[in-house]
């Protein structure tokens, strides 16, 4: 009976160290502690206060998900390197400002009436729901049951191109007003260097962010690149840490799960084991729409690229793709890339090729083309979800 206790007791003690590690590096390295102040929040990003403010890592991924119609363009994807910036926040009673900071060396100004020359620019996302409960959006401007809030900035010749939108995805951004919204991006020629700075009010009529852990993401633009649209560096969904609120516990262990990351430069154990998970993802079909590593077989666009999937999407959105694809419906590109060139119809246009669209509409719902991969024992989706996270090589896309 002792022996038994003791075993149990082991156990549970095992568990909670578990636990703490792994919230350990998920506040560590996922989590920006914001600043809390009293005073008015200043949008210029020299202004003491942001001195104060701790810096946070953060990386950002060329996104190859989908790709631009613009040869010249995706020619430059392959050569890219990731960008890292260092992000701060700040808040008080009524606002938050978020500041962000990257290296580039060829600042781009987009003049005015062109198309082949594009800004440098930079935007964060809120979802418009989160908490308990609530599954993470897409992190590409969200997806159909989760609408974001995006705020954006573009270096755009001869005015301030400053946007507030919510999305649900590809093509559905959707303006909205931009008051009591202040952003400001400066460049530094010395360093080379981006800095911008977001502020926005604690609660409007789209998002509620009085809570102890808030996801954000961010995006930037690199007009040099032919980056524009689709085309740019993001995150995957990071938090920030509001102390004056309380902190969910049940929302860290869900948003906590799966870590570490891959650009985490300190490994703990994984949840599972990518070998595994490498032959489950050619066991289980997923090569035949997707392209990834050396799974390049997959006709362009059937389905999303997941060769950087690792550093673009948390461990829980990629587990809960895999066993519930339709609660998170990615919108189409623009279904007319690709036809049949069989059995025009009577004004003789080509059908559009059914075989890249992303979703069907069954009662006018929408269910993704993915089966849930329910077979799948526990293990094994731990397994794939930590292939997954494995997978963060551009250099084969095309």
């Amino acid at each position: 009976m002792k022996k038994t206790l003791k075993a149990a007791v082991i156990g549970v003690t095992a568990f909670f160290v578990s636990a703490n590690a792994t919230t350990d590096g998920f506040f560590k390295y996922e989590v920006i502690d914001a600043l809390q102040i009293n005073e008015e929040i200043s949008t210029n990003p020299n202004n003491p206060l942001w001195e104060k403010a701790k810096s946070t890592e953060v990386t950002l991924y060329p996104q190859v998900s989908v790709r631009l119609n613009d040869k010249k363009a995706n020619e430059l994807i392959p050569k890219k390197e990731a960008v890292k910036a260092q992000v701060k926040a700040i808040y008080n009673d009524k606002n938050i400002a978020v500041y962000i900071k990257w290296k580039d060396n060829t600042p781009s100004v987009q003049p005015p009436f062109t198309t082949n020359q594009f800004a440098d620019g930079v935007s964060i996302e809120f979802p418009n729901k989160f908490g308990k409960g609530i599954t993470l959006p897409y992190v590409g401007m969200g997806d159909e049951n989760h609408p974001v809030t995006v705020y954006l900035q573009k270096n755009v010749a001869g005015r301030d191109y400053q946007k507030v939108f919510v999305s649900k995805g590809f093509g559905s951004l959707t303006e909205v007003d931009t008051k009591n919204v202040d952003i400001v991006m400066t460049y530094d020629e010395k360093n080379k260097e981006w800095t911008a700075v977001f502020k926005r009010p604690l609660t409007d009529e789209y998002t509620d962010l009085k809570a102890g852990l808030v996801p954000i993401a961010f995006a930037v633009w690199d007009g040099n690149q032919y980056e524009r649209d689709g085309n740019k560096s993001l995150s995957r969904w990071k938090f920030i840490r509001l102390n004056k609120f309380e902190l969910d516990k049940d929302y860290v262990e869900y948003v906590s799960w799966g870590v570490p990351y891959v650009d985490w430069p300190e490994k703990g154990e994984d949840i599972g084991d990518p070998e595994n998970g490498k032959k489950l993802f050619q066991q289980n079909g997923c090569a035949a729409c997707h392209r990834a590593a050396e799974f390049q077989t997959a006709p362009l666009g059937m389905a999303p690229d997941l060769s950087d999937i690792g550093g673009i999407a948390n461990a829980i959105y990629l587990k809960e793709s895999i066993i519930n694809p339709n609660d998170v419906i990615i919108r189409n590109l623009n279904i007319n890339r690709h036809y049949m060139k069989t059995n025009p119809d009577r004004f003789k246009a080509y059908p559009n090729n059914s075989m890249y669209e992303w979703y069907i509409k069954t009662d006018g719902k929408k269910q993704s083309k993915m089966p849930a991969f329910t077979h799948l024992q526990e293990q094994d989706i731990n397994d794939l979800v930590a292939y997954l996270k494995t997978l963060v090589d551009w250099k084969n896309f095309k």
